[in-house]
């Protein structure tokens, strides 16, 4: 039994010592805050591309494209400007001010509300929520020439 034990730590160390050689622990590392379609924390400075582009193009940009916005309140999330500019009740993004974010609005209304959103039993709450608020609290900066995609179009995060 004692061998065994002494080989399982033998070929454990070997692993661990071989994955910690292969990938050394960056500074990006050390900010990840889990998958990014459901972070499991706030990190401590959002990045629009890395944290809110997943979370916005998983949750609103089926509809809230430049293709299908007429259809739902006329609100495109896909580029900057649309998402500053569009909507029938713009702006849906106040820059410094989530509270008074129609965006930040829609998200935490009761399920059952006919404007909540999604439209969908998975309610935007704890971390996700925390990075939009964090994101437009911080001054909700969007990257010049950032286009977000349909859920369908994406190929990597």
């Amino acid at each position: 039994m004692k061998q065994k034990l002494s080989v399982f730590a033998l070929i454990f160390g070997m692993f661990a010592f071989s994955s910690c050689e292969k990938s050394p622990i960056t500074k990006s590392d050390a900010e990840d805050i889990g998958p990014p379609t459901w972070p499991e924390r706030v990190p401590k400075k959002v990045d629009f591309v890395k944290h809110v582009r997943p979370l916005l193009v998983v949750n609103c940009t089926e509809c809230h494209n430049s293709r299908d916005a007429s259809k739902y309140m006329g609100l495109n999330l896909q580029t900057k400007k649309g998402a500053f500019t569009t909507g029938v009740h713009a702006p849906v993004i106040v820059p410094g001010q989530p509270d008074n974010s129609l965006l930040i609005k829609m998200l935490i209304k009761d399920p059952a509300h006919h404007w909540a959103m999604p439209p969908t039993p998975d309610r935007f709450s704890g971390a996700r929520l925390e990075v939009l608020r964090k994101w437009i609290k911080d001054g909700a900066e969007w990257p010049d020439g950032v286009v977000l995609e349909h859920p369908a179009d994406v190929v990597e995060w």
